[in-house]
């Protein structure tokens, strides 16, 4: 069955957001030893459309083959060079236009002493580039703490793992460089699969795909505001495309942008929730957060604060529906009861698809 216009439209938008939020951003890709150039050709030319510049990094001794003649009769001329350290490979960008397609970066590390050669100098190389990115293309999807996927690690829980000797999928030296960068450089480090389309699912996607390694950043709850109309579209709109939430317009949002509240991590959105106001009562609604931050406990943050809100208000109570599951024992948890979807507002009544099957929970304040 063909998906609806307005869903390819919409993820069409999903697309172009991302790619003008990082368009002329530094990303550094590092091929690790078995990782193919050609596997990943499709997503490199994604970010080269959107206009973000591109280093590659590959140990000298590995074999890429004959794909950079196949790019350059494509018309993608990527800069090609052997380097022994980083301010060789530092020194080419003196000269913008030796790289003004982008740049692959053979690495010869006969000569280097240090642990973990290929991860030490492509870190130090993308700090010397002011890189915004790096990412580690390797045989397995991200990191993994005893067989369990870590989607977004703080660098206080990687370092908490690393000493208490926790059996994760990387050497401990490696990991260690790895958190020591991003501390200190504000770099953001993502280790992902060598294959086609994780790049691409990681840059230009809600979901994410590897693992994220970043600083501590500053986590703020506020309300929404005008320049976050397009964040909060699409944040919703897989929770409307899924029927978790009922839909809603970007106008809608717009007219009522003030009862949003929003969950910034770097002054990115990455959750979100409403409280819509009923006179005697408030209804806390519309939850989302993106994949990478569930399971942190950040919409029971926002719930937390709109339901203070409500009671600063002066509200009776606080009510909430869901159809998740999940959300039902969210909501039993924060101290709501189940009751009956028709002891809510009847102007709340009016307006609501009681086909849907969903759940009422009220909180009294």
């Amino acid at each position: 069955m063909r998906e609806p216009i307005e869903s390819q439209m919409l993820d069409a938008l999903e697309l172009f957001h991302y790619a003008d939020r990082f368009r002329n951003n530094q990303f550094v890709m590092v091929l690790e030893q078995g990782v193919s150039l050609e596997k990943i050709m499709l997503d490199i030319r994604m970010l080269h459309a959107a206009h973000i510049k591109i280093v590659i990094l590959y140990q000298a001794d590995q074999q890429i083959g004959d794909y950079l003649n196949y790019w350059r009769q494509c018309g993608f001329d990527l800069y090609h060079e052997i380097c022994k350290n980083p301010e060789q490979v530092a020194n080419l960008f003196v000269n913008e236009t030796v790289c003004a397609e982008g740049a692959i970066i053979g690495l010869d590390l006969v000569e280097c002493v240090e642990a973990e050669p290929l991860t030490s100098q492509s870190l130090a190389i993308a700090e010397k580039l002011g890189a915004d990115k790096i990412f580690f293309f390797g045989a397995q999807k991200g990191l993994t703490l005893e067989g369990k996927f870590l989607s977004h690690p703080l660098p206080a829980e990687l370092e908490l793992y690393l000493e208490q000797g926790k059996a994760l999928n990387v050497s401990s030296s490696r990991l260690r460089l790895m958190v020591e960068t991003t501390k200190s450089s504000g770099i953001e480090i993502i280790v992902l699969a060598g294959e086609s389309g994780t790049l691409f699912e990681e840059i230009f996607t809600h979901r994410g795909s590897g693992t994220l390694l970043t600083e501590d950043y500053p986590n703020v709850i506020r309300h929404g505001r005008d320049g976050d109309l397009t964040d909060l579209l699409m944040l919703i709109k897989h929770e409307m495309q899924q029927g978790s939430i009922l839909p809603v317009s970007e106008v809608e949002i717009a007219a009522n942008i003030d009862s949003y509240f929003v969950y910034t991590v770097n002054e990115a959105i990455v959750a979100s929730a409403t409280l819509v106001d009923y006179g005697e009562s408030a209804e806390l609604a519309k939850f989302c957060t993106l994949p990478r931050y569930q399971g942190k406990g950040r919409a029971r943050q926002l719930a937390v604060q709109m339901i203070e809100t409500a009671a600063k208000l002066n509200k009776d109570y606080v009510f909430a529906l869901s159809v998740n599951p999940k959300m039902w024992d969210f909501f039993i948890g924060l101290g709501f009861v189940e009751t009956a979807r028709e002891q809510m507002p009847n102007v709340w009544q009016n307006q609501y698809d009681f086909s849907r099957p969903s759940k009422a929970f009220k909180k009294v304040l």
